[in-house]
């Protein structure tokens, strides 16, 4: 197969392939190869199957990597076959799958965050959408952090868990205040949604895909395959949140100091784009929101329901809640 994919995108023959992931599931292949030429250059040979990639994202992840590239920022750029497409489509155990080849980027993945990184992945972030403003790319699907699309991951563990709570023994007077204030958030955000900026995004800072050079600054983004449309607002706020709350970190893990990152994270935004009057004006509610029903915080409280440790189910509660109802100083 790899013989395949070099023959395809007519590269020099791969004299040494290292596999650095392999994840194949029943509804989810990745496939991630580096690939060395006779020549010395390297590449990245990703072989993808799911129920969410469509042709026309591969298409759109390829043109969102070369605007990038040509602004200036340092990402991968895939490779076309004959300048035409980006991706090659063959077959996987059965079932359509997609090859794509990209530059391999050097630099070494994230474990922890400082201040200083955090600023300047805020800094990318920024570049980024202010980028992304210039240029219409289409996707076929919003970005994992997108809100009131079609696939809303947040109103979805949101909903799931309020049918545990109702089933379980937990607080009552909690989560229906918990939800009231969700709702009204919700209401407010959904009002606005529409006349807020968007474009096209990469969709996952995790810190993986964030690689720093030998003096520990930021060098390259990697991994557009979750690459989406969203409001960047919503975008800003979901990685932002995420980094600074919830990434693992050189200093302590304190509420203060998660605040500390997000002001960091914020200031380094800014320095490219600027956030209207509206996005500023909404931006306590969706760190509200994104820190409140996160993937595992909702995990958390569920696994709790479901072992019965009713007590920690509140606690959890009273956290949420809190998140809530928090004044970021923005």
């Amino acid at each position: 197969m790899l013989a395949k994919i070099q023959e395809y995108f007519q590269i020099l023959p791969f004299v040494r392939t290292d596999l650095i992931q392999h994840v194949d599931e029943e509804d989810d292949v990745r496939i991630i190869y580096k690939a060395t030429t006779a020549d010395g250059q390297a590449f990245a040979v990703r072989i993808l199957s799911n129920s969410y990639t469509t042709k026309e994202d591969l298409v759109g992840q390829a043109r969102l990597c070369k605007m990038f590239s040509q602004a200036g920022l340092s990402v991968p750029k895939r490779l076309y076959k004959e300048d035409t497409l980006p991706y090659m489509t063959l077959s996987w155990k059965g079932q359509e799958a997609f090859a794509v080849v990209e530059e391999w980027m050097p630099g070494r993945e994230l474990e922890h965050l400082d201040i200083n990184l955090i600023g300047q992945a805020g800094e990318w972030l920024g570049k980024m959408h202010h980028i992304a403003t210039e240029t219409i790319i289409h996707f076929s699907s919003e970005s994992p952090w997108s809100m009131f699309g079609s696939n809303d991951e947040l109103a979805q563990d949101a909903h799931t868990l309020k049918v545990a709570l109702q089933k379980s023994g937990a607080n009552r007077t909690l989560y229906e205040e918990l939800y009231a204030l969700y709702e009204k958030k919700r209401k407010k955000l959904k009002e606005r949604w529409s006349q807020l900026p968007c474009g096209a995004v990469q969709g996952d800072f995790s810190l993986n895909n964030l690689l720093v050079d030998d003096d520990g600054n930021l060098c390259n983004v990697i991994d557009f395959h979750l690459a989406g449309t969203d409001v960047f607002v919503g975008h800003f706020a979901g990685e932002g949140a995420f980094l600074s709350y919830a990434a693992e970190r050189v200093d302590d893990d304190s509420e203060k100091m998660g605040d500390i990152y997000f002001n960091a994270f914020m200031a380094g935004y800014k320095r490219n784009r600027q956030l209207s009057q509206q996005e500023q004006d909404i931006l306590n509610d969706l760190i509200g929101l994104r820190r409140a029903f996160a993937c595992y915080q909702v995990d958390d409280v569920l696994h709790r329901i479901e072992i019965g440790d009713i007590h920690q189910v509140n606690v959890e509660l009273e956290k949420m809640l809190f998140y809530m109802k928090k004044q970021l100083i923005i």
